[in-house]
């Protein structure tokens, strides 16, 4: 019996939520204890107790070194969290799975998914996304599918509206959560929702908003009311002499946060604050309060930055106010007036608020969850009983149309049998039809209603015939989704011969509609010979594909050594590559060996990101260093263009110094990472503002090149060359235009390739080339039979015998050292080119 999850769990950094699609509706589930349908993440061990929730928020108070909370964004990374009550560290991983455990005790229908679709930043890496997954399996779920948050939304929404409303429309979705921050392009494409583009910060939420009350506002009046030396320093250091309050104060943040949603102001009860005593003993008892313009001053920054995040992607796609219908508000913090109102002002977009943005991202994951096949494992499908037939079905489980398009195929044997199919008003009825291996039909559905068809098989006796399959389900009305997309550039690391370096090649780019799948072809760099240790190094990394491959995020290592292959793999033998990327990011990679017909193929598990607080500030100090030579080269050029975006740089870079000093050793808080991300980022616009010189100069050569060639054809180009330059001229403008170094470098190395050809028919240039290899007589192999090939040489020269020279020249070029033909030996990288 074909089953659908039809489980949603909105898993937050603040809090969770589960929701259950039925009949065509969509059910969130509420906490037996209390009846709210949130959750809140947070995580606490009370002797042999582990407490989820709102009992575990509240033991906080009493023993916050005990409890975890927003680990969300410590997700994929190598972080745990030290629980005082257990004399042990938790990772964000398995707190999570304490979380989805304690969502599965809202459901009161009896039933125990085995499957569940779990929501995600649309921002969430590949690293954070399969932790999330491993997160569900912990819980118990045998089968995780991701989805990313602004699609859920924007399922919860569409499916709320009527479809008359929405159709031809796009729309931005504005998804400020606790922890994280997306924005997302959403459009109806024939009846479907289409994720058009997206930007996003896993480091922005509303938990930034705490920490900011709590440095801006709380820890300057704390120093006012009693003797405190370095309070930050203390709060966030794992050694700090009141580390165990950062928790404390930023709970009570967040409660003056949300007051100030509906109040002109908040107040803040230091005197209910255990064991809260300045340096002296002094006891501290007072009340702090806050008033809705301090706070709105606090935040303003934060929401300046999504603001501009949401102009980037109207830029990007050449979009204006006017062309979009909405920004559709979701996510706790969009509750903040300043967020709603200041959102609609800079961008002159009307916000809408038509859903609950608290669990709109549930519904969605619901929504979603109905359309997606249970499986209780990996595995393939048990066969059926003998006697039952399979029916495997296809059809679109949520339409816009009036008709659905029903196919199945059948496996086992069909003779004499028939099938009926009858929808559950009885308003439509198939009668009895000829089963076959493979039947088709046009089901009528009824407007904004959950079809229910049944399926039944009969023998000539017109005995019921057991199968697999009994139901047909249907929502008229709702919208489905067109696929996931992919939110940033996956490549593969290759070898850069030319500069003695690496460059990236794109396997996937940013937006690709996941699932997917493609094909790459490379070279061996070097020879590997058979049981020696040298290596191929198959390397993905996430990130811009125009960036250096330092400056993105490693994503897996498919390695295969000299001892794992049959025979050895000489130089320029293909590698021929295939990669699969599913639509929770699970990439499998695989590769086939022409020179030894050998396959390998890995599922890359990415490893979570290992940030010590050593190891960022001396990448700050390189980051540093390379930033000034940089300049100093840039200045010494007279490249002034380069300068100048370099001097733009320069408080950036001299901010993250200073940032940098201010980081402890023993960090508690997610800084380190938002610091790594904030570091990564100007890395990588130093290498685009270098890189551009590099790219201004690569698009001179092509060019020169270029017009060269052009005459070179016209005067002395057969016609099968003149074909192939005009198909290379073909992309001249998508080369002259693009942002791609190594792009305008391939097309350079084509239109030598096609030079050399024509002009090594030349006189001119076979003399030229054979004075050349004459002058390096006393490097080649085998001197003797050089010279005996130069005097060849010179007699052909003498008779003009081009042929016979040009023979020479080959048979000279083959003496030649391998070494000194081309450019200094490549560091070995990849091992691929």
């Amino acid at each position: 019996m074909v089953k659908m999850i039809n489980y949603g769990i909105d898993l937050g950094t603040t809090n969770s939520l589960i929701a259950r699609f039925n009949r065509g509706a969509v059910e969130v589930f509420k906490n037996p204890n209390g009846f709210k349908e949130t959750l809140p993440s947070i995580v606490g061990f009370r002797n042999d107790r582990i407490l989820v929730g709102d009992q575990a928020k509240t033991y906080a108070e009493r023993d916050p070194k005990s409890v975890a909370s927003r680990f969300k964004r410590k997700m994929g990374t190598t972080e745990t969290i030290k629980i005082k009550a257990i004399s042990a560290s938790k990772s964000p991983i398995e707190l999570s799975a304490f979380v989805l455990k304690e969502l599965k005790s809202f459901i009161h229908t009896g039933d125990t998914p085995e499957a569940a679709v779990i929501t995600i930043p649309a921002s969430f890496d590949t690293v954070q996304s399969n932790a999330t997954k491993e997160a569900g399996f912990q819980a118990g779920f045998k089968q995780v599918i991701l989805l990313q948050e602004p699609i859920a939304a924007s399922l919860a929404f569409a499916n709320k509206e009527r479809a008359d409303d929405l159709k031809n429309s796009q729309w931005i979705v504005y998804d400020l959560g606790g922890g994280t921050f997306d924005v997302a392009l959403i459009r109806i494409v024939e009846g479907e929702l289409k994720v058009i583009d997206h930007e996003g910060d896993n480091y922005l939420g509303g938990g930034d908003f705490d920490a900011v009350l709590v440095e801006n506002i709380i820890v300057p009046e704390l120093s006012k009311l009693g003797r405190f030396t370095d309070l930050m320093a203390n709060f966030k250091s794992d050694a700090g002499k009141y580390n165990r309050l950062w928790a404390v104060l930023l709970s009570k943040a967040e409660d003056a946060k949300i007051e100030l949603s509906s109040r002109q102001s908040a107040e803040i009860d230091l005197g209910t604050i255990r064991d809260l005593k300045d340096e002296d003993g002094k006891t501290i008892d007072a009340v702090i309060t806050i008033t809705r313009s301090e706070f709105e001053a606090a935040i303003k920054s934060f929401v300046e930055t999504t603001a501009s995040m949401v102009n980037t992607i109207l830029t990007r796609n050449s979009l204006l106010a006017s062309d979009l219908k909405f920004v559709l508000m979701v996510g706790g913090s969009t509750y903040i007036p300043y967020v709603r109102k200041r959102v609609e002002e800079r961008l002159g977009i009307p916000v809408n608020t038509a859903i609950d943005p608290t669990n709109a991202i549930a519904v969605g994951a619901g929504y979603f969850a109905a359309t997606k096949e249970a499986k209780a494992d990996d595995a393939s499908p048990t066969p059926p009983m003998p006697g039952i037939l399979r029916v495997r079905a296809s059809y679109n489980r949520a339409t816009q149309e009036t008709e659905e398009l029903f196919s199945a195929k059948i496996d086992g044997d069909t003779a004499g049998l028939f099938y009926r199919i009858v929808r559950g008003d009885a308003a439509y009825d198939s009668s009895l039809k000829r089963l076959t291996n493979r039947i088709v039909e046009e089901l009528p559905l009824q407007p904004n209603a959950f079809n229910i068809f049944s399926f039944r098989v009969f023998d000539s006796q017109n005995k019921a015939v057991s199968t697999d399959f009994e139901v047909i389900e249907i929502a008229q009305g709702k919208y489905s989704v067109a696929g996931q997309i992919l939110p940033e550039d996956l490549c593969l690391v290759k070898d850069d011969a030319i500069n003695n370096d690496t460059k990236l090649d794109p396997i996937f780019k940013k937006n690709t509609i996941l699932p997917a799948k493609t094909k790459k072809s490379v070279e061996v760099g070097q020879t590997v010979a058979k049981g020696s240790n040298d290596e191929l190094r198959i390397i993905v990394v996430e990130g811009p594909a125009e960036n250096h491959s330092t400056t993105n995020k490693p994503i897996g290592l498919l390695l295969i050594t000299g001892k794992q292959i049959t025979r050895d793999l000489l130089r320029g033998t293909g590698i021929d590559l295939t990669f699969e990327l599913s639509e929770s990011r699970d990439l499998k990679v695989h590769a086939y060996l022409d020179g030894t017909n050998q396959e390998f193929s890995q599922v890359f598990d990415p490893k979570p990101r290992d940030v010590p607080v050593r190891v960022l500030l001396s990448e700050v100090e390189l980051l540093e260093a390379r930033f000034n030579a940089e300049r100093r080269e840039a200045e010494a050029n007279k490249n002034h263009e380069v300068a100048e975006e370099l001097e733009k740089l320069e408080r950036d870079v001299e901010g993250l110094t200073t940032k940098a000093t201010l980081l402890s050793i023993d960090d508690i808080t997610d800084d380190r990472f938002k610091f790594e991300d904030q570091k990564r980022r100007i890395g990588q616009r130093i290498y685009q503002v270098t890189a551009g010189k590099k790219l201004e100069a690569a698009k001179a050569e092509y060019t020169a090149t270029k017009h060269e060639l052009a005459d070179l054809v016209r005067r002395l180009g057969t016609s099968k060359e003149r074909q192939q330059f005009e198909e290379q001229m073909g992309q001249d403008f998508a080369v002259t235009v693009s942002n791609n170094l190594e792009r305008v470098r391939a097309a350079k190395v084509t239109l030598d390739r096609l030079q050399f050809q024509i002009l090594v028919r030349t006189p001119e240039f076979l003399i030229g080339m054979f004075g050349n290899l004459v002058e390096t007589k006393s490097t080649m192999n085998n001197p003797s039979l050089a010279d005996n090939l130069i005097d060849a040489g010179q007699l052909h020269i003498q008779k003009e015998e081009w042929d016979a020279l040009r023979v020479v020249v080959g048979r000279l070029w083959d003496l030649v050292p391998e070494q000194t033909r081309t450019t200094p030996q490549l560091r070995q990288f990849t091992g691929i080119v």
